[in-house]
């Protein structure tokens, strides 16, 4: 009778084990997970202009299509609005400036409604620009305004020392 009750508490010990096992890896798998896309979406730089937040996550070259995309996050502080980009310029260490080819905000084009503390990604794309090119020196963002009271006010804001990854 003892050996029974000994060997189904130890079945029972085992098996409870095994789903706490089971469980401390699918958690494990989850953190892994979430600490990955942290690490994906954190800002190098911030940028703050008419009460959004301007994260810069990375700065990518194209080697093949000589192509340089500075890749951000758009985070609205503020009550839901319409955000548009206008114009960009990027200069590189040497004094080269090059204009935007592609300028995009989730996936609707240059312009896009921002929600209250909810990330956006944009993409500005740079072209004609040498993969010798190691860092841009200032990549020069014009908008406009969403907090103006007249239509068509143009604002900027810029990030400075921006290395290029080429891949």
């Amino acid at each position: 009778m003892k050996a029974k009750l000994l060997l189904l508490s130890l079945l029972f010990i085992s098996v409870r084990g095994f789903c706490q096992s089971s469980n401390c890896e699918e958690l494990m798998q989850q953190n892994e997970y979430l600490r990955k896309a942290l690490a994906i979406s954190k800002p190098i730089k911030t940028v703050t202009a008419s009460g959004i937040d301007v994260n810069l996550i990375q700065c990518i070259g194209n080697t093949k299509e000589q192509t340089v995309t500075v890749l951000l996050t758009l985070v609205n502080k503020d009550a839901n609005k319409e955000f548009q980009f206008s114009t960009t310029k990027a200069i590189d260490m040497e004094g080269n400036d090059y204009n935007t080819s592609d300028l995009k905000i989730g996936t609707t084009g240059i312009r896009s409604k921002l929600y209250t503390d909810t990330p956006v990604k944009a993409a500005v794309r740079f072209s004609k620009i040498l993969p010798s090119t190691k860092m841009l020196r200032l990549v020069d963002v014009s908008y406009y305004d969403p907090d103006s009271n007249r239509p068509g006010v143009k604002k900027d804001f810029q990030l400075k020392d921006l290395d290029i990854t080429w891949e």
